[in-house]
């Protein structure tokens, strides 16, 4: 933490009392000899502001008194920065001491952006393993570092100039924010890298519902941008009748691929508890139901539930 940083840790708030001491804790604690400095952009209505002005003094604070879309924040975040590297984290998540050293270390070998895995950090309940796996299967630790064409937002960093080429986050597409601005970072030639040893500890959802509504939410968001982007599935999303016909193979798809990460990285854990794959298969439904519910509509606006506050 020195007064001119070379890499800017960026963490967007809201209503994260619970967590953001864990999150900020191992974000002071990092082991990376370059200077770094953290940026919160938090728009809580809790006392989450006051946690963080009290416990950690060194760390940038701003905030909204309005919910603010996670993307916008992080770019809010972003532009305060003075750091050449934009690392981002989410305020429920604790990364790891060598997190921040790694996503250098990558950057440095010539990527435009480096990301990493997520950790389970409340596998005491079934449901936080389901939202676990189906929203972070593709970010599951094992296996090698790989060029990717995706990476998942609380744990990715990219060079400050790269990041801005691409326009930023785009506001109004939570959850799947990631996917469009992955998008225009391929389509710029970017190269990006995921290491699955750079690693944070995520908090899910540990309440049914709200993992379902939150599957459906993706879903939505999915049915959106594809057809705002012109991705594969556009088809399916222009026609109802073809995507309530293609629905049930499309669901049994997104389930046996869940099926097979966790069988990959936690088989005892589905040994042992064959229910986690019955609400994977809800969540695979709901994330269905949320797809079909935006299909055939004729704007390709992605909404957002967040309140779009400036800076």
């Amino acid at each position: 933490m020195m007064t001119h940083p070379v890499c800017s840790v960026i963490v967007p708030s809201f209503c994260s009392s619970r967590t953001i001491r864990a999150c900020l804790t191992a974000l002071m604690n990092q082991d990376i000899s370059l200077p770094y400095e953290i940026i919160v952009v938090d728009s809580s209505p809790d006392d989450t502001p006051a946690l963080v002005r009290h416990n950690f003094p060194l760390v940038r604070l701003v905030h909204f008194p309005q919910q603010t879309d996670p993307a916008l924040a992080r770019n809010i975040g972003a532009r305060m920065a003075q750091g050449e590297v934009l690392a981002f984290v989410d305020a429920d998540c604790v990364a790891a001491p060598d997190w921040l050293r790694r996503l250098c270390e990558t950057l440095e070998q010539g990527y435009d952006a480096a990301g990493g895995a997520i950790i389970n950090d409340n596998g005491e309940t079934l449901v936080s393993w389901a939202g676990y796996l189906c929203e972070f299967r593709e970010f599951l630790p094992g296996g090698a570092p790989r060029s990717v064409g995706n990476l998942t937002l609380g744990n990715a960093a990219y060079w400050r100039s790269a990041f801005w080429a691409a326009g930023g986050f785009p506001a109004g597409c939570f959850p799947q924010e990631d996917q469009v601005f992955h998008h225009i970072f391929r389509r710029q030639g970017r190269r990006i890298r995921l290491d699955p040893r750079i690693r944070v500890s995520h908090t899910h959802r540990v309440e049914r519902r709200a993992f379902l509504d939150h599957q459906r939410a993706i879903g939505q968001a999915n049915a959106r941008i594809v057809l705002r982007l012109g991705l594969s599935g556009a088809g399916l999303a222009r026609r109802p009748w073809l995507a309530h016909l293609a629905m049930p193979a499309l669901v049994l798809f997104r389930f046996m691929r869940t099926v097979h990460a966790c069988w990959r990285v936690e088989r005892a854990l589905l040994l042992r508890r064959p229910a986690l794959a019955w609400l994977c298969w809800l969540g695979m439904c709901w994330w269905g139901r949320g797809f079909l519910q935006v299909v055939g509509t004729p704007s390709l606006t992605v909404e957002s539930p967040y309140v779009h506050a400036s800076r």
